[in-house]
């Protein structure tokens, strides 16, 4: 019986080992060489983990061509395969990072790709003889091999993993073709000879070879090593990844846009950079030890620049934004912004200065054209005839047109530099208006109006008022130049006036018709009533149409007046707590003729529960319910169905008006609610309406602090919903309760 030796490793000296040791040794000192010397990019991240890769593939081929035994060998061979399996991935990944291709890979599916089929030949190597032999191990001169030494699946895998290197010497190979800088030419050239030593030299002696039978010690650990040694030569002569700094400051001085001068302490000059001789048309040996004055002449900007510049630096101070002009070769003055420091050597004494110069020529046309517009915008600002004002976001005036002197009474000078609210008075009718109001509740993220109110009243430091409307925008600029708002004032007095003197006309006009109305209404009740055996027929309709004129014609009058009174602002209401179940059922009671007359029916969807007080002027808010159910009644045709019916929504109670009429044009909603509009075609035809109920009844319901809508669609109908605010106290005035036993509600219109 066979024994195996207790020893793991044979000490005797095997050259073969001793270059799979110096593998691992020129790896490790070129991970070192990274790490200390580089930064910590993804390139340099994937060099490194595929230099570590190395490490572990050395380690398990220097160890077993050591081990004493077939099992300490199958052992040490078992430790390899995860470097030599991943080192073609590393290696893509790190081609791609320093091509900056990375986002090739950054779908996960194609990294799972990688690196799960990776994984997948792990374990066929690991598990399986599909890929190398876990056979009997036979003693060779450079240590241990299998019989055979490769799987029937072996081509599979080498070519699987020759597609990585191959993959990135053509990246490398069109990049080479494609940069135009040197030190990146050198860098690539030295990956791709480095490539093709491990690509040709190790495939043959670990992979052909073996697979044709041919038993020769492997070489592939040691030929990549050669790969890692280019690599970090490219890292230490070309500055792969490793940034230094004086070669990285060079490139920054040469391509930077400002002017660097560097002077000595006698103020000759040094060194200058590229721009100098752009922007001033001086070679460097023309400007090399001349003195400061070759570059200001002018002796104001000299003694500027022996005070303010030199001065400062010899005690030491930084120096930044001084305005002066330099001379460029041809005479011409350039004017620039310097800034300096003091240059000390390593024992901190002062051997010079440093001057940067940054061409102000570009930003100079630039104030210039600003100020330009500026003044532009002034003299049109101050030519037309709307206010205007500035304020910025405490709220104080920055600019104030002459339009807006004329509408507030004020002189620019007397109001710029305070804040709006001490020296502008503004109101509308639910008190002053601030200027907080003009400033946006957050940020913005366009250009809008923040604030707009007509009819605003101006008050003069007089006294006199002026009306005028009012806008104020913000712009998104605004925060960063403390821009709070642009306020336009557009004067309206003028039309104010006219609008009163309408307004007056009407009321007057309303008066004085409403007296002999009254009286012809009256004269013609008499006469129908005396008359009524005496005349024929015929004589009792054409008296009819006549009371019936007369009646339409007084309520156009009371119209007429309440418009007056609402465009005024003198139309008031008296709220109190009311039965709002009792107010439906005396407007339901008193439209049910009517109804039946147009033999339309008529219901009123009791609640199941009852409803709480509403807080109303009762006799106001029943003009809104009167009219709302006439001009159902009046716009359904016979047969047709008109429904009242109230629900509760928080704190307000709804009441809908719902009929089966022709419907109102989509087109015709938006105005429905405004003066003498009345809805052309069909609506218009028996209909005599003075186009004022439902801009009342708005209005009523506004000053309820409610609100009056409408939903329709031809050939459907309409439903016409207003809302008022639920009383919080539920306890009726005394009068207003209704006697025990009386009937309060009518049951629904068959």
């Amino acid at each position: 019986m066979m024994t195996i030796s207790a020893q793991i490793f044979d000490f005797a000296f095997n050259p073969y080992a001793m270059l799979s040791l110096m593998g691992i040794v020129v790896v490790l000192i070129l991970v070192y060489l990274i790490q200390s010397r580089g930064i910590q990019n993804s390139a340099n991240k994937w060099f490194t983990g595929f230099l570590m890769l190395l490490v572990l593939w050395g380690c398990g081929e220097f160890f077993g061509r050591l081990s004493a035994n077939p099992t300490a060998a199958a052992f040490w061979g078992n430790i390899s395969p995860p470097g030599w399996i991943f080192v073609g991935v590393f290696f893509l990944m790190f081609t791609l990072a320093y091509l900056d291709k990375e986002s090739l890979l950054d779908s996960v599916n194609r990294k799972l790709l990688i690196f799960g089929s990776g994984v997948f030949w792990l374990f066929i190597v690991w598990n399986t003889n599909l890929v190398s032999s876990h056979g009997a191990l036979h003693k060779v001169p450079w240590g241990w091999e299998g019989v055979p030494q490769t799987g029937p699946y072996f081509t599979f895998f080498l070519v699987w993993l020759e597609s990585f290197f191959i993959a990135s010497l053509v990246l490398l190979i069109r990049y080479y073709f494609k940069v135009k800088e040197s030190n990146k030419k050198k860098q690539t050239l030295l990956l791709i000879i480095g490539l093709f030593i491990p690509l040709l030299g190790g495939t043959v002696t670990d992979a052909i070879l073996p697979n044709l039978g041919y038993s020769v010690p492997g070489t592939a650990i040691l030929l990549t090593s050669a790969l890692g040694v280019l690599a970090t030569y490219a890292i230490l002569r070309y500055k792969l990844f490793v940034i230094n700094p004086s070669t990285h400051f060079a490139n920054i001085v040469k391509t930077m846009n400002e002017a660097l001068i560097v002077l000595n302490m006698g103020e000759a000059v040094e060194f200058t950079n590229d721009t100098v001789s752009r922007l001033f048309s001086f070679k460097p040996e023309e400007l090399k030890q001349a003195r400061i004055q070759t570059l200001i002449k002018n002796e104001t900007d000299l003694t500027l620049f022996e005070n303010k510049f030199i001065g400062k630096l010899k005690q030491k101070e930084i120096v930044s934004n001084l305005e002066l002009n330099l001379t460029a070769k041809d005479g011409s003055e350039i004017p620039v912004n310097i800034s300096g420091a003091p240059l000390l050597d390593s024992g901190n004494n002062q051997v010079g200065y440093v001057m940067i110069a940054s061409d102000m020529r570009e930003m100079k046309k630039l104030v210039y054209n600003l100020v330009a517009e500026r003044n532009k915008l002034s003299v049109t600002l101050s030519g037309i005839t709307e206010g205007v004002f500035v304020v910025d976001k405490d709220g104080i005036i920055s600019f104030f047109n002459e339009a807006s002197e004329q509408i507030f009474g004020a002189k620019a000078s007397a109001v710029i530099g305070k804040k709006a609210d001490e020296v502008l008075q503004i109101s509308d009718a639910d008190g002053p208006v601030k200027v907080e109001y003009f400033f946006p509740k957050e940020k913005l993220s366009k250009d809008m109006v923040t604030y707009s109110r007509n009819g605003v009243r101006i008050t003069q430091p007089d006294g006199k008022a002026n009306f005028a409307n009012l806008i104020a925008a913000n712009i998104v600029e605004g925060e960063g130049i403390n821009l709070g708002a642009i306020v336009t004032i557009h004067d309206v007095s003028k039309e104010k006036e006219l609008e009163e003197m309408k307004l007056d006309f009407v009321s007057m006009a309303a008066h004085e018709l409403r007296t002999p109305l009254t009286s012809i209404r009256g004269y013609l009740s008499v006469l129908q009533e005396e008359l009524k055996t005496k005349l024929n027929e015929d004589q009792l309709s054409f008296l009819e149409k006549a009371f019936i004129s007369s009646t339409q014609l007084a309520a156009l009058v009371e119209n007429l007046l309440s418009v007056s009174r609402i465009e005024r602002g003198s139309l008031q209401i008296q709220t109190q707590v009311t039965d709002w179940e009792r107010l439906l059922e005396e407007s339901y009671t008193n439209f049910e003729p009517q109804a039946h007359e147009r033999q339309v029916k008529f219901t009123y969807d009791k609640p199941k529960e009852k409803l709480p007080y509403v807080l109303v002027d009762k006799f106001r808010i029943s003009e809104v319910v009167s009219n709302l159910i006439g001009n159902a009644l009046n716009y359904t045709p016979s047969g047709g169905q008109v429904e009242v019916s109230t629900e509760i929504k928080e704190d307000q109670l709804i009441t809908h008006v719902k009929d089966t009429g022709p419907g109102i044009p989509e087109q015709a909603i938006p105005k429905l609610f405004t003066k003498f509009f009345r809805v052309s075609g069909v609506l218009e035809q028996g209909s005599k309406g003075t186009g004022l109920g439902l801009y009342i009844s708005k209005s009523i319901v506004d000053m309820h602090k409610g609100r009056i809508w409408v939903e329709s669609k031809i050939g459907k109908g309409s439903t016409f919903s207003f809302s008022v605010p639920v009383s919080k106290d539920q306890t009726l005035p005394q009068m207003a309760i209704p006697q025990k036993g009386k009937r309060m509600f009518l049951r629904k219109s068959s």
